[in-house]
């Protein structure tokens, strides 16, 4: 479904908000695998996915009266569903188990992002949902989310030097799941 498609999107969402079920059976076959794209990142398997993504909709749906559709629903939803997630994480105070105090300041070497490059995206995702939890939630919300470590901190109640201990930490798991199960490379394709 195209849901950059204002044409189509905003009569669609008017529907879902009138309660017309197919409407809203429409919508969340037709975003179900973005935001499961998303959910992936920050779950340990396809079911806690699963239950992130169901979580996500129903939040979804009961406040699909205040989006505002000059946004865009991508956005929209990408944002409920990671807020989804960190509150999945913080309801299974998995992060308790993980974390200690830990000093305010780390130094930690720098591990270069190349070694990422030679792999597709499946296959780093696969070797992120081994991370322990805490380390794979910090991991996908700095990496990818683009959070800060003091937005992270702030999200999760820890501090500051936790949030980029987890992240270095994290990054380095990484770096050896990857380098220890090394697949072909990707070849480089010039696209000019």
């Amino acid at each position: 479904m195209d849901f950059k498609n204002n044409e189509i999107l905003k009569p669609l969402l008017k529907r879902c908000i009138r309660n017309d079920r197919r409407a809203q059976n429409e919508l969340y076959k037709g975003a179900f695998p973005y935001a499961m794209n998303i959910a992936l990142r920050y779950a340990k398997d396809f079911n806690e996915s699963l239950i992130i993504v169901n979580e996500a909709f129903f939040k979804i749906f009961r406040s699909l009266e205040k989006y505002d559709f000059d946004r865009s629903f991508n956005t929209w939803l990408r944002t409920i569903v990671v807020n989804t997630a960190i509150n999945h994480f913080n309801n299974q105070k998995k992060l308790k188990e993980f974390f200690l105090e830990l000093p305010n300041e780390i130094e930690v070497e720098s591990t270069p992002e190349s070694f990422i490059e030679d792999h597709d995206a499946e296959h780093i995702l696969a070797h992120i949902q081994q991370l322990p939890s805490s380390y794979r939630m910090i991991f996908s919300l700095f990496a990818i989310e683009g959070y800060s470590h003091k937005e992270i901190a702030e999200e999760l109640g820890i501090t500051e030097g936790a949030s980029k201990s987890a992240y270095h930490k994290a990054k380095i798991k990484l770096k050896q799941a990857l380098l220890t199960h090394r697949i072909t490379p990707i070849k480089k394709v010039n696209h000019e």
